[in-house]
């Protein structure tokens, strides 16, 4: 699932190129790469990627199926989530959606991405996904084959600590209580004990 609203630094012809590459290689088994996300009047920008589609013979393996009005849902389905930003996102709220929904992610390593996504591949038991270059297609495809291969309990146990970790780091009051112990460290205050019910 690539959640993401249709514009070219989202990375949608990445997404494509690299279902292309592992449908070629008969990599892609049975699965479905599902768009999710509005034109928004960029309506030249879809036509290009429903033409890509075409002409890699995936229309029956990539999907454009527009405004999806229960992201929790479909995240909660989706075997992987993919981020393919080709350009820094300032957040980017969707691979952290993602993972509190307990599904992995791969996202490009630049922006926020690295900061939300956990993965060493030298310690694949702290993984919460896959951090790939951007742009990159080919990197792209090997993240998906390796995250598609996944014996399920191992895709499951990834996807709760992924879950764990976004709730822990990058909840309300995760961010509001990292914010007070920024203005702690400034003024010397204590409020980040004194809000955090310590």
């Amino acid at each position: 699932m690539q959640a993401a609203r249709l514009t070219g630094w989202k990375g949608q012809r990445v997404v494509i190129e690299a279902a292309r590459l592992l449908n070629a290689g008969g990599e892609l088994g049975n699965c479905v790469i599902v768009m999710a996300g509005d034109a928004q009047g960029r309506d030249g920008y879809r036509a290009e990627l429903e033409s890509l589609i075409r002409a890699g013979g995936l229309e029956d393996r990539v999907r454009l199926v527009g405004h999806v009005g229960d992201m929790p849902a479909a995240f909660a389905l989706a075997h992987i989530a993919v981020v393919a930003s080709t350009e820094p996102e300032a957040f980017g709220r969707t691979a952290t959606e993602a993972q509190v929904m307990a599904c992995p992610v791969i996202a490009t390593d630049l922006g926020a991405p690295p900061e939300t996504v956990l993965w060493d591949p030298r310690s694949p038991d702290g993984t919460t996904g896959w951090l790939v270059p951007p742009g990159d297609a080919k990197a792209l495809a090997g993240a998906l084959a390796e995250g598609l291969t996944l014996p399920p309990a191992h895709r499951a146990a990834m996807g709760q600590r992924a879950r764990t970790h976004v709730l822990a780091s990058f909840s309300l009051d995760a961010m509001r209580l990292a914010t007070l112990a920024v203005y702690d460290s400034l003024l010397g205050t204590d409020l980040a004990v004194r809000f955090s019910g310590s």
